[in-house]
Order: structure tokens, then sequence, then C-alpha cells
């Protein structure tokens, strides 16, 4: 009976180390959505490579005082040009006057006895004009007159001028009919892409887009660009204030594009939802952002270590600016007033949120993992019975 016995107690010690050693190798690689609380503070430490803050009334009182990067990138763009300029491809309403000896009009100016008639005046529209490629117009009685980069007066006496042997006392009055060289181009997701004229009040940035109907989509969530003489510079739409240095005067030929670029932030780790989310507000504060995701899942979370990882400082669209360094928020939902906290932070495009597990989902996991190993034998030993 004892020598059976033993090479049984042999055996079952042989199983032990066996399990011992499956529990090692089996705690090394379980697997995980993410690292706990510890294990990110001890990165943190080890690395420095970024700053972790628990979320208090002094930072929220910080990063509402710290404003966030605008649209400084338009700033580039250049001062205004003057838009009163002829160019290729207006087309031109000229209209001459003439007093006494009139050479447009059909009528005669000699009275039937033979003499002058009496002076008066006459109107002659001539049909549309249009600026060639080249630059300039045909007129009658004067032929090819460059036009291009000069204004509409100017070209009036240009034409006055050339008349002047022609007709005895000729007015001119030169107007743009349709304008092509003083308009800028828009496009994108507005209501009315297309081409806007400029006038002499100046129009901006915003003007166009507004004159185009207006973004399609969400002012946060529309992203203008401009472009200018080889160059493109863009800036979300919602940082520009009307009338302000980064709402741009307008240039002939500038081309704006309104694009859709919507606002995110991510969410991992123990919640009930791993996802990509859209604001679809102005403003979403850090306690609607978790409760999006569903919340920390209450078997795996550990609620005292709810992360916010961004770039500090950053742009309006989440992206970092130059000197940026990362940052992790800090926010323990085990106490009560982390909820007013979470109220109070607002969220950045490009943020993510990230749940940390709690430290006993290893261990639960390793037992779980040894009872799906041990099961099958207890079952064949049962049955073996």
């Amino acid at each position: 009976m004892t020598l059976i016995a033993r090479p049984r107690f042999r055996a079952a010690s042989m199983i032990g180390a066996a399990s011992a050693l499956l529990m090692l190798n089996a705690c090394a690689s379980l697997p995980a959505s993410g690292p706990t609380a510890a294990a990110i503070g001890a990165e943190q430490r080890r690395t420095r490579d970024f700053e972790i803050f628990d979320i208090d009334q002094a930072v929220l009182a910080f990063l509402a005082s710290r404003p966030v990067a605008g649209a400084t990138g338009l700033l580039d763009a250049g001062a205004a040009a003057p838009a009163d300029l002829l160019g290729p491809g207006d087309v031109l309403q000229i209209s001459i006057y003439e007093i006494g000896a009139a050479l447009f009009a059909a009528r005669s100016t000699f009275a039937p006895g033979g003499g002058l008639s009496p002076p008066s005046g006459a109107a002659e529209i001539l049909p549309p004009v249009v600026v060639g490629q080249d630059g300039a117009v045909n007129l009658p009685w004067i032929g090819r007159l460059h036009a291009a980069g000069q204004t509409p007066d100017a070209l009036a006496g240009r034409i006055a001028h050339a008349l002047r042997d022609k007709s005895q006392d000729p007015q001119v009055v030169v107007s743009v009919r349709d304008n092509v060289a003083n308009t800028v181009m828009v496009m994108g997701e507005v209501k009315k892409p297309g081409r806007v004229p400029l006038s002499l009040t100046g129009e901006r940035l915003l003007d166009a887009v507004a004159l185009a109907g207006g973004p399609v989509n969400a002012v946060q969530d529309s992203v203008v660009q401009l472009s200018r003489d080889g160059r493109t510079v863009s800036a979300p739409l919602a940082t520009l204030a009307a009338g302000s240095a980064e709402d741009v005067p307008l240039r002939p030929r500038d081309r704006i594009v309104v694009a859709y670029q919507p606002r995110t932030f991510t969410i991992f780790g123990a919640t009930g939802k791993v996802s990509e989310t859209p604001f679809q507000t102005p403003r979403v504060s850090l306690a609607e952002a978790i409760a999006r995701a569903g919340g920390p899942n209450d078997q795996q979370a550990d609620a005292s270590a709810v992360f916010v990882f961004r770039y500090e400082p950053s742009a309006a669209d989440g992206a970092p600016v130059a000197g940026a360094r990362p940052v992790a928020y800090r926010l323990d939902l085990l106490k009560a007033q982390s909820y007013f906290l979470a109220q109070g932070f607002e969220m950045r495009p490009r943020d993510v949120i990230y749940v940390a597990n709690a430290r006993a989902n290893q261990s639960t996991k390793l037992i779980q993992v040894l009872n799906q190993f041990f099961t099958p034998i207890y079952t064949a030993k049962v049955i073996a019975k």
C-alpha cells in the first residue's frame, strides 16, 4: 500500500510544481485592456516623459486661464490688396456721353439750312466689352486699349482722352457688369459654394463664408483653409472672431475651402465601450465623456484611476504646438468631490480617456485560467469513478 501511494504523492508534487510554474507564466501573459494605475505611475517616475496631475480646483482654474492656441497661422496670410482693379474676364459696361458734334449719335448734327444744329447731348451705351486675356479691350474708333490693372474711373479717363480728337466733348462712364478678377472662390462644406465678388468695403474671411451661406456643419466642427500665392493656411472656424486680426482681409483670387473636421475624443481601458466619440455639442465635460462610454466597468475598472492624456499646450483642434509636453490628468471617482470636478473639466479634441484596470483583475483572470485547466481533470476523475 505504501509503495503504491508514494508514486502518487510524487506525481501530485510534480503536478503542483507544474501548476506553480504555469501560474508564474500566466501572470506574465494574461490579457489586459491596459496598465494599472501603479504601472502608469511607475512608468512616469522611471521615464519622466510625461507629467501626472490630480484634478482639483487649482488644476481647473489653471486650465480655464490658459488660452487655447487659435488661428495664428492666418496672420501670416498678408495684407489686403485693392479690389477695384480690372482684370482678364471682367465684363464692362461702357457709356459715352457727347455734347455738340456727336461721334456715336445716329442723328445728324447739321441743321436743315446747312449750318450746325444747336448744341445738344447724346448718349451711347456700347455692347458689353470683355477684358481679354492680354488685359486689353477693343473699342470702336479707338481700337485696342489696355485695361487690366486700372480702376474703372482710370479706364474711363483714358477712353475719353482717346476720343477728344474725334468728338466735341466726350464723357465716359465705365462700370463692371460681371466681376471676375476681383472675386474669391468659396468651396467645400458651405451652403452656396461658388464665386464671391469683393467690393471696396474690404470683405474679410468670415464675410466670404457668410456670403456663401455659412458652413453646412456645426461651426465647431468646421475648418477654414485659405490659399493665396501658392501657400495654404488653415484654422478652426470657431476660433475666428469677426473683425479680429485672424479674420484676415481678402485679396482677389483667394481660394477658401471650408472642410468638415469633427472633434472627437477616444476612450480606452476598463469601460463599458472602447470607442472614438464625436463631441456633437460645443462643449463636453469629462463627466459627460465618461458617461458616453458607459462608465467604468464594475468587474474590471479601478474607479480611483481615470486618466485624461493630452498635450499641453495644444491648438484648438488638439494638435500639439511648439514646445508642448504630454500630460496626464487623474480623477478619483471613488471620491464624491470628483463628480463636481468632472463637470468642470472640459474635454478637448484628440483627448484620450483611460480607465485603469483594477490590480485584482490579474488574480481573478488567473483563477479563471486555472479553473479551465483543472476542470477537465476533475471531470475525468468523476467519470472514472
